[in-house]
């Protein structure tokens, strides 16, 4: 059994899950809603956590059929609140940066991106622009596009976000939930799970995409590169990201050597001065697969057990692929929309 926080005169309230959207949901909650107790319990936390192995792109990535208009909102108050982070005072503590992106295709066919109109700068490349990546013959591109986006390092970000949420109040409890009757003793429950979610509520929809990314010293690359949907190149502040992989249902969490060598040919292709980059560090993580992020509020009955409680107030946020960094800060925007919509009825 979790120990609920009390909270005199309000209510109590737990977010399960310290990745990204647990931590940035508890704490505009804890910030935002007024009169309750904010406990975050999670069994992993910093570098356990899924978040903290992504490269932290702001790019709408592996939403499965999530609708578009959901993705812009939540995307552009994300990105509104990085671009102010990243204007502000904490901008390099919280390890956000501005950068151009470059998105190339070998085959015709590609469209525009539901998100074109969030970013600034948004242009096709002209056949110019392509000259210069085309050149050498490393490869033949049909076509591409560009814009700026932004950056957020998770190693320095997550950090960061769990300092401001200890300062807004919030408890923090390492512990791992086996069962939702751990949790009668709050008033609600946000559930940030991602992946866990399957084994804890039930979602069957749930599917683990597989990422491989290797870390390189290359600090003349400023940039951000993509082929396809096959290999990246992202610029962190002191190590670049390369990959990747996206096999969906695969939960093998060791690099394979299958894997590295697709990395490696593809991010050569498109520059070779990597060749020689120092490998930093190797990481396989499991993206939250979904067939669309679940933002919603719901009753949740709880296993039979001792106590008057037959039923728990939940939120659901969860499944958001390859795009928890781009869409938190506006996914947990409707989290506290919802929480206050439920704690009211509470008090009616």
């Amino acid at each position: 059994m979790v120990t609920a926080v009390s909270a005199p005169g309000g209510k109590r309230v737990c977010v399960l899950g310290a990745g990204v959207i647990g931590l940035s949901a508890a704490l505009r909650i804890s910030t935002e809603v007024r009169g309750v107790a904010v406990t975050l319990v999670a069994d992993k936390f910093g570098r356990g956590t899924t978040s903290d192995g992504s490269g932290g792109l702001w790019e709408p990535y592996k939403l499965g059929d999530t609708p578009a208009e959901l993705v812009n909102k939540w995307g552009a108050e994300t990105y509104q609140y990085l671009q102010d982070l990243y204007y502000s005072e904490a901008g390099g503590e919280a390890g956000v940066t501005e950068v151009i992106a470059h998105q190339l295709w070998t085959q015709p066919g590609w469209s525009d991106p539901v998100w074109r109109d969030v970013v600034p700068h948004f242009h096709h490349m002209s056949a110019r622009e392509l000259a210069r990546f085309n050149a050498a013959g490393r490869c033949e591109y049909s076509g591409g596009y560009s814009f700026t986006t932004l950056l957020c390092e998770q190693r320095r970000y997550l950090p960061w976000l769990t300092e401001r949420v200890l300062r807004a109040g919030v408890t923090l409890a390492h512990q791992t939930i086996t069962s939702l009757r751990e949790l009668a003793g709050y008033d609600l429950v946000v559930n940030c799970t991602g992946l866990g979610a399957k084994l804890l509520f039930g979602d069957e929809g749930m599917y683990p995409v597989r990422g491989h990314v290797i870390r390189v010293r290359a600090p003349w690359v400023k940039a951000n590169y993509f082929v396809d949907e096959d290999n990246y190149i992202l610029p962190n502040l002191d190590t670049v990201v390369l990959g990747g992989t996206a096999q969906y249902g695969d939960t093998d969490l060791e690099p394979r050597e299958e894997d590295r060598r697709h990395i490696w040919e593809g991010v050569l292709r498109m520059m070779p001065s990597l060749r020689g980059a120092p490998v930093e560090r190797e990481w396989v993580g499991l993206r939250p697969g979904r067939d669309s992020v679940r933002l919603e509020a719901e009753d949740v009955a709880l296993p039979a057990g001792d106590g008057p409680v037959d039923t728990l107030s939940v939120i659901h946020c969860y499944g958001h692929g390859g795009a928890g960094v781009t869409l938190h800060w506006g996914c947990a925007a409707d989290v506290v929309r919802l929480a206050e919509q439920r704690l009211a009825t509470m008090e009616a």
